[in-house]
C-alpha cells in the first residue's frame, strides 16, 4: 500500500491503481457513488459518461484516500499513513510554491511589456495597421481617453484619422462586451473576403425551368408575413432567403416543391439564429398542413447536406450594422430614421431576384447611402468616413443605387406589399411613407 500511495504522488495513476485507492477509501464516499450511478442511468450518452469517468477517477479516489487519514484524529496514529500524508503535504506545497514563482514571473513579464509599449507609443514607432479596412489603429492612450465617449456618444470627441477626416466610429465601442470593436476591423475584412466565394449564379435562366422569379417572389413576400407572424429577427429572413438562391442554384425543384423549399429553409435559419426557434409543426400549420413533419424534416436533410452545413454566411444584414454605425456618427439626421429607412430598402431587394447578383455589401452601401439622401439633401451622403468604412466610392455604387431607387419608386408596379406594409407601422416610423427622392445627381456632383 506504501509503494501504491507513493506512486499516486510522484507519478501517473493507472487504473489497477485507482481500483486499488477506491477498495480503501470506499466506506468515505458512499453517496458520491450512489449519485454517480443514478446519474448514469439517467443519461443518454453512456458511453461518453464512462470516459469522462475514468478519466476523472485517479482525483477523486487521491483525495478521498488523503481525506480518510487525515480528518481521522481520534485514531490510533500511524506511522506509515502519516508518513504518506507528510509527503504529499510537501508535494503539494512544493507546487503552491512553483506556482506562485510562475504566477509572478508572467506578472513581472507582463508589466513589463505594459510599459515597453507605452514607451514604444512615447516615441511614435507603433505604426497604424495597413489593411484596408481596418480602422485607425487605438493606441493606450486613445483607449483611455475613449473611457469619456462611451457613457453617451459625443460626435466631437471621436478620432479621427491623421488628414484624412475619417471618424473612428470602434472608438466609442470599448465599453459593450458584446460590440467586440476591436476586432471588428478584422472580422469584416473576413467577411468581405467571404461573400466573393459565395456568389450567386443566374440559375433561373440556367438550371431552374419550371420555377420564375414572380414564384420565387411570391414565396418570399408570404416567408416576410411568415416572420412577422411568428415574430423572427431579420438575421432569419436574409439567412431564409440566402439558403433558398444556394439550394435554388444547385439543384433542380418543381413549382409544387417551391413552398416546401421556402418553410424548410426559414426552420433551418430559426434554428440557427433564433433563441426560440418555431416548432416543426408550427412550419408545417401555415402551409394549412399542406406537408407533413417527415416531408420538411426529409426536406431539411436535403438542405443541409446540399449545402454542406455552411450556414455562416454574409449576407446584406451582416454589413447593415457597420454601414449604419458609420453613417451614425457621420450625419446630421435621426440615426433610428437612418436604420429603420436602410433596412427597410435592403428588405425590399429580398423580393427582387436580379438583386440576388449583387454583393451582399453593395446592396447594404447603397440603401445607406439612398437613406441618408432621402432624410437630408443638405449635404452628400457620401464622405471619407462612409467610404473607408465601406471600401466604396460613391461612383462604384451608381449601378445598384440607381436599380434600388427604382424599387423603392416601386416603378414596375409589384403588388407584392408584404414589405411595405411591415414598414409603414408606427415602430418603424413609418418610413415606407417617405417619398423617395432623384439620386441621379449624386453621381454628378464631387465627393
Amino acid at each position: 500500500m506504501m509503494d501504491k500511495e507513493n506512486a499516486v504522488i510522484g507519478g501517473r495513476v493507472t487504473r489497477a491503481m485507482a481500483r486499488a485507492l477506491r477498495e480503501v477509501s470506499a466506506s468515505s464516499r458512499p453517496c458520491f457513488k450512489k449519485q454517480r450511478k443514478s446519474k448514469l442511468e439517467k443519461s443518454s450518452r453512456a458511453a461518453l459518461t464512462d470516459v469522462t469517468n475514468e478519466y476523472r477517477k485517479p482525483q477523486l479516489n487521491n483525495s478521498a484516500a488523503s481525506n480518510s487519514q487525515t480528518r481521522g484524529g481520534h485514531r490510533k496514529p500511524n506511522t506509515k499513513g502519516a508518513s504518506n500524508v507528510s509527503m504529499q503535504v510537501l508535494s503539494t506545497r512544493d507546487v503552491r510554491a512553483k506556482s506562485a514563482k510562475d504566477l509572478s514571473a508572467v506578472s513581472m513579464v507582463q508589466s513589463h511589456d505594459v510599459v515597453f509599449a507605452e514607451r514604444l507609443e512615447d516615441r511614435e514607432l507603433v505604426q497604424p495597421s495597413m489593411s484596408v479596412m481596418a480602422g485607425p489603429l487605438l493606441s493606450m492612450q486613445d483607449s483611455v481617453e475613449s473611457d469619456e465617449l462611451l457613457g453617451s456618444p459625443n460626435k466631437e470627441k471621436l478620432k479621427h484619422s491623421d488628414g484624412l477626416g475619417i471618424v473612428d466610429i470602434d472608438s466609442v465601442e470599448l465599453k459593450d462586451p458584446q460590440v467586440w470593436s476591436s476586432y471588428a476591423p478584422d472580422i469584416y475584412n473576413n467577411i468581405f473576403v467571404r461573400e466573393f466565394e459565395k456568389r450567386l449564379t443566374d440559375y433561373m435562366g440556367e438550371l431552374q425551368k419550371d420555377i420564375t422569379p414572380s414564384m420565387r417572389a411570391i414565396l418570399i413576400d408570404w416567408l416576410v408575413e411568415v416572420s412577422e407572424e411568428y415574430k423572427l429577427v431579420p438575421d432569419t429572413l436574409y439567412l431564409t432567403v440566402n439558403l433558398i438562391d444556394r439550394f435554388l442554384s444547385q439543384s433542380l425543384i418543381q413549382k409544387q416543391g417551391l413552398q416546401l423549399l421556402g418553410v424548410t429553409c426559414m426552420l433551418i435559419a430559426s434554428k440557427y439564429e433564433e433563441i426560440c426557434a418555431p416548432r416543426v409543426e408550427e412550419f408545417c400549420f401555415i402551409t394549412d398542413n399542406t406537408y407533413t413533419k417527415a416531408e420538411v424534416l426529409r426536406m431539411e436533410s436535403e438542405v443541409l447536406n446540399l449545402l454542406h452545413f455552411q450556414l455562416s454566411v454574409p449576407t446584406a444584414k451582416t454589413f447593415l450594422r457597420r454601414f449604419i454605425l458609420a453613417a451614425q456618427y457621420s450625419c446630421k439626421v435621426s440615426y433610428v430614421e437612418v436604420e429603420f429607412l436602410a433596412n427597410y430598402l435592403a428588405e425590399l431587394t429580398l423580393v427582387e431576384y436580379s438583386f440576388s447578383q449583387f454583393r451582399p455589401s453593395l446592396v447594404a452601401a447603397s440603401a445607406v447611402l439612398i437613406a441618408r439622401w432621402t432624410l437630408n439633401q443638405s449635404e452628400h451622403p457620401w464622405n471619407s468616413t462612409m467610404e473607408h468604412y465601406t471600401n466604396y466610392r460613391v461612383s462604384e455604387l451608381k449601378t445598384t443605387v440607381l436599380a434600388l431607387a427604382d424599387l423603392q419608386l416601386n416603378t414596375k408596379g409589384c403588388p407584392l406589399n408584404a414589405i411595405r406594409d411591415k414598414y409603414k407601422q408606427q415602430k418603424f416610423m413609418s418610413v415606407a411613407n417617405l417619398s423617395p427622392k432623384p439620386v441621379q445627381s449624386l453621381f454628378e456632383a464631387e465627393v
